[in-house]
């Protein structure tokens, strides 16, 4: 009887039980699982294609995991993570300060008695209260976690979760006592935290002086670098009291603190950046110009040292130039001469140090100064020849090395300028300045041939047929059938998004304009890199941009697939990216003349403008005669604008004019006029020879190289450049059609007054820094490896005494 009373019992609750729901559905609101939802793959075979494609159910988004509360504990842990910005890590340790205060603010006595918290839980809770209280500066309170039954629990290195330890704390808020206290009880005092940021960036971010004072005296270290690589000078704020303080003591925290040359106001990120865009960026030029130069990547300077601060009184020292003092020259004996010229110029690599880079000049001027102050003219001149023999030499075996070559130029031209500033050595080497001179002219041909050779190899793909500008694939020309060309399909229009997408990188890696202009900047990074004068810089462009402008102007003239109007609009393209590129790396020389206190040289962007004219109006002349029918006097304000050709030039290109489907080509009238043109001017040719005292060239006259107005030392470059005033003959050979490529432009020198700018103070003597790097000197490093009368300061105790040098009779 109870088992059927039991059964009816239990059939009666059933209906009251709730039926069980699916696990994948939500219980309440509040629940958030994420529910693995299954990919349902799908096979559908094309039998068209011959091939199986696969559809993929969309996968659902997934639930947001998110928390509106202001107080939540793990608020931008992991988004501060990298923050380098002192304020912004300042109000991320206050938070923690403040979420500290909020856990741990029961007593550190109730926590050691506890029974019920295991060994790390007290731990835990205890090293909370100590670093809390360093934050908050409760001086009693660390002394007791430190000396009382707590102590076993304390780690007074260990860091919170934000990564912080408690001298970090005491520094950020100023407690001095408190950090006094942690040091005093063995505290790292270089401990990091999570960005690497010791205590004592800390303090001096924060103007902390005491603190700054407290850690230096109990020997913190000011270079130990930040997770970004800056040191604890970087942080100091300029004339401030540690600034101050920091110079009273002896430290040397070169620019930092002194003014805002190297941050813009005290701790600037946005400068640091700067700087270390401008260093990635550097080092990238080093890598490219490696590269499209084929020389040694360790000549430019890619693991280059930081120099070391100089010595304060290294800085103060003067250099007099009107007579010889006996530690500002080189003392040598003639039987030494052969090795030491081996050492400084036939075994010497380019140096990337400041103060490498001038080795060799500095040591044959000061040696020139004891040769002729000193010893007798025979030593100096067996001195000067010797060493322009062995120059000479080295110049011939690396004539392919633009390191090399500008790392010359540069010797060569400061030791120049040294020999004309002494006035005993400028009187004494007339001669050898003059080989000297010559030698530089020999140095800048070189480069320029160099830097030719090298765009010389990629011109044609890179400049006359890449085509930036897409659609004039299917441009018909007249006259120009192919058998086998079938009629053209209309193109379905491609959509507007892949017909304005970046090109792949693919069609990158092809030959661009990108080549030449990363050429031009390898060979002025390479110039920059050794100090070569501006002047001299400034023309090696000039050259380079009229070298370009010839040789694709005279390709133009001499391949007929060229004249057309469409390769004419995509060739213009390509030399607007050369003159992008001259405004972008504009180079002002520094050249002044009569008296001016501005610099009167032409810059990049003007020679540029002034070289690439002649292209320029040739393939505008290609893209608009056509266009200009029977209409006289459109043609001739045309040809008003295009001075710079020659009617022999224009009626050229409109012979072998490449005209497309449905376009004219230039008129009879207008072709008459040209050569109406022509012969007036070889007519005023003709009697201009013909004339008993002919007259000089004009200066007024337009050149394919034309000079400024202020400058009179450029002149006309070739006769086989003149426009219709140069009267050119009738019958001029084909030849005369092109221009001169490898004419070289008139090379001028920096002038006494131009290298007394670049190499000395500057006008008012304000740049004291650059004149001291242009003191001629020799680095002590470089005289061990002479070893001369063991390493002499000046070479020279072996040969006199002390008491000599205090003779008035020398120097």
């Amino acid at each position: 009887m109870e088992s059927p009373d039991h059964d009816t019992g239990d059939l009666g609750d059933l209906p009251k039980q709730p039926r069980p729901l699916p696990s994948d559905l939500p219980t309440s609101l509040d629940d958030r699982r994420s529910v693995h939802i299954r990919n349902d793959e799908m096979e559908i075979y094309d039998a068209w294609q011959g091939s199986s494609q696969f559809l993929t159910t969309p996968m659902p988004a997934r639930p947001l995991s998110f928390n509106l509360s202001l107080d939540d504990a793990a608020f931008a842990d992991e988004d501060m993570q990298q923050l380098e910005d002192s304020d912004s890590r300042l109000v991320q340790m206050l938070a923690h300060q403040a979420r500290l205060k909020n856990d741990n603010a029961g007593d550190e006595a109730k926590v050691v008695a506890d029974d019920k918290l295991s060994h790390e839980e007290k731990k835990e809770a205890l090293q909370g209260l100590f670093t809390l209280a360093a934050s908050n500066g409760e001086l009693e309170r660390v002394k007791r976690l430190l000396d009382g039954n707590a102590k076993e629990y304390i780690n007074i290195n260990g860091v919170d979760a934000e990564g912080t330890p408690p001298l970090v704390y005491a520094s950020c808020f100023g407690h001095e006592d408190v950090a006094a206290a942690l040091i005093q009880q063995g505290a790292t005092v270089d401990m990091q935290d999570k960005n690497r940021w010791t205590p004592l960036m800390w303090a001096m971010t924060n103007r902390h002086k005491g603190i700054v004072k407290l850690l230096l005296d109990h020997g913190a270290s000011t270079d130990v670098k930040s997770s970004g690589g800056r040191t604890a000078f970087d942080f100091v704020e300029p004339n401030s009291e540690i600034s101050d303080y920091l110079h009273e003591s002896g430290y040397a925290i070169g620019n930092a603190g002194v003014g805002d040359d190297w941050y813009n106001s005290g701790l600037s990120q946005d400068r640091f950046e700067q700087e270390m865009q401008e260093n990635d960026m550097k080092r990238r030029m080093m890598m490219e110009s490696a590269f499209n130069l084929e020389v040694d990547i360790g000549n430019l300077g890619l693991d280059e040292q930081p120099e070391p601060p100089d010595e304060p009184e290294e800085e103060a020292q003067e250099f007099v130039w009107d007579r010889c003092l006996h530690d500002q020259m080189f003392v040598f004996q003639e039987s030494e001469l052969e090795r030491i010229l081996d050492i400084i110029i036939t075994n010497m690599t380019p140096q990337r140090s400041p103060s490498q880079k001038p080795v060799p000049a500095n040591i044959l001027f000061l040696s020139a100064r004891y040769a002729h102050y000193h010893a007798n003219p025979e030593l100096l001149e067996t001195l000067l020849v010797s060493a322009m023999n062995k120059i000479n030499d080295v110049v011939e075996r690396y004539q392919w090395d633009m390191t090399v070559l500008a790392f010359w130029m540069s010797n060569a031209t400061l030791l120049l300028h040294y020999l004309k500033k002494d006035p005993g050595t400028m009187r004494a080497t007339n001669e050898f300045q003059l080989q000297m001179a010559e030698l530089i002219n020999e140095i800048f041909i070189l480069i320029i041939r160099d830097a030719e050779r090298r765009m010389d190899k990629n011109l044609d793909q890179a400049m006359l047929d890449h085509e930036p500008m897409p659609g004039f694939e299917d441009v018909h020309f007249q006259h120009e059938w192919k058998i086998f060309r079938s009629k053209p399909k209309a193109k379905p229009l491609e959509p507007i998004e892949k017909r304005f997408r970046p090109p792949s990188p693919k069609r990158r890696a092809l030959p661009s304009p990108r080549n030449i202009t990363s050429l031009l900047s390898s060979t002025l990074f390479v110039l920059d890199l050794y100090d070569v004068h501006s002047v001299i810089t400034a023309q090696v462009l000039s050259q380079l941009i009229y070298w370009l402008s010839t040789e694709i102007f005279n390709r133009i003239m001499s391949n007929r697939k060229y004249l057309a109007r469409t390769k004419a609009m995509q060739i213009r393209m390509n030399i607007s990216t050369l003159e992008d590129w001259a405004r972008s790396n504009n180079r002002q020389p520094e050249h002044f003349e009569n008296g001016s206190m501005t610099s009167t040289g032409e810059n990049t962007v003007e020679s540029t403008k002034r070289h690439l004219e002649p292209l320029v109006q040739l393939l505008q002349w290609l893209q608009c005669f056509s266009s200009l029918g029977e209409d006289l006097e459109s043609l001739v304000g045309t040809l008003q604008q295009l001075t710079r050709l020659s009617p022999q030039q224009l009626l050229h290109t409109a012979k072998y004019y490449r005209p497309e489907v449905g376009e004219k080509s230039l008129s009879k009238s207008a072709s008459k006029y040209i050569m109406h043109l022509q012969k007036a001017a070889a007519d005023r040719k003709a009697a201009r020879a013909r004339s008993p005292n002919p007259p000089q060239k004009s200066l007024d006259s337009t050149p394919s190289t034309p000079v400024r107005p202020t400058s009179q030392k450029m002149t006309s470059p070739s006769p086989a450049h003149m426009r219709l005033s140069d009267d050119e003959e009738k019958d001029d050979p084909p030849d005369e059609l092109l221009l001169d490529p490898s004419y070289m432009l008139p090379f001028s020198l920096p002038t006494s007054t131009d290298m007394l700018v670049s190499y000395g103070a500057g006008f008012g003597g304000m740049n004291r820094e650059r004149e001291r790097k242009y003191i001629p000197t020799v680095p002590p490093e470089f005289m061990a490896k002479l070893d001369l009368n063991g390493g002499n300061k000046n070479g020279g105790g072996g040969y006199y005494q002390d008491t000599q040098w205090n003779d008035p009779s020398y120097g």
